[in-house]
């Protein structure tokens, strides 16, 4: 398989992806719905493919000839209802694929969660791409859920600065934790081998830890000791309005926190807990400590 199309631009994700395929001799075309990123696509060896993924042609037409794909549904920060438009991503990668009989293999990025279907959030609309991709005939599917990315903690660092605290609707048992980098690891994996028949799934995680051993590593890194703080929902969603995010952003990141400290969030994971990557959380810390520093 030489032909491929990455999607997510040059994220934390794609980006060593793209470096890697194209190592190794691979075609790779890349959308992304920047303009400003067509020049770093084309330095790292790939051909930039620029429209919209809410574009259902343009959709279709960058997946001609694709032999692998590669999925990811993007942040969407401007949209009233962020469901919605997820769902409007996710149909139009299932028409094109369904369209491009090209396509014999594809690696999505789903989560953790996305066995639930429903009530997680975010992750209910990654778990319907999950679900649609594999009715799709003739291709060979495999699911990556990875667990909580560390780099989210960075979005805590007004609180912590303002407030001295950390914490979530979630935090007294353990949570599951990886790093972009190692996620991209295994989704190269899985792009160059392409051993993979039917659907199925891949779990990537690299450490657990409860919320109060999150404040512990992280305060240790930057010198301060603080604790992690369990909000109930009714808190968490006001906080996070209060912090300028939207009622629909803000109640979905609730609901998957409620899914979290309900245990339901890792219950399949848990029935299929990966060997750990390799970067750690005392690995994350120094990014945390460039981070509160800067």
């Amino acid at each position: 398989m030489k032909e491929y199309v990455i999607t997510g631009s040059v994220g934390h994700i794609s980006k060593p992806v793209i470096k890697g395929l194209v190592k190794e001799g691979k075609n790779v075309n890349v959308i992304t719905s920047s303009t400003d990123k067509v020049k770093e696509i084309e330095s790292l060896g790939a051909k930039a493919l620029t429209g919209s993924l809410f574009d259902a042609a343009f959709v279709t037409k960058a997946f001609e000839g694709a032999e692998v794909v590669y999925t990811m549904v993007p942040p969407i920060w401007q949209t009233s209802d962020w469901k919605a438009s997820q769902l409007e991503i996710v149909q139009n990668y299932v028409n094109a694929l369904a369209a491009n009989k090209t396509v014999k293999y594809i690696v999505n990025l789903s989560s953790v969660g996305a066995h639930l279907g429903s009530g997680t959030g975010p992750i209910d609309a990654v778990s319907a791409l999950e679900k649609e991709l594999n009715k799709l005939s003739g291709v060979h599917v495999k699911h990556l859920r990875p667990t909580f990315f560390y780099y989210n903690f960075l979005s805590q660092l007004p609180m912590l600065k303002h407030g001295g605290i950390m914490g979530g609707n979630y935090g007294d048992q353990k949570i599951a934790l990886v790093d972009p980098k190692d996620i991209a690891e295994a989704t190269l994996e899985e792009l160059l081998k392409l051993n993979f028949n039917g659907n199925s799934v891949r779990y990537i995680s690299g450490d657990e830890r409860t919320g109060n051993e999150i404040a512990e590593v992280l305060g240790n890194a930057i010198g301060k000791k603080f604790p992690w703080v369990v909000f109930t929902d009714e808190q968490l969603l006001k906080g996070l309005q209060d912090g300028g995010l939207s009622l629909t952003h803000a109640s979905a990141f609730v609901e998957m926190g409620a899914a979290q400290r309900s245990g339901k969030l890792l219950e399949d994971y848990q029935k299929h807990k990966p060997a750990f990557s390799k970067t750690k959380l005392e690995d994350f810390a120094k990014e945390f400590k460039a981070a509160y520093g800067a």
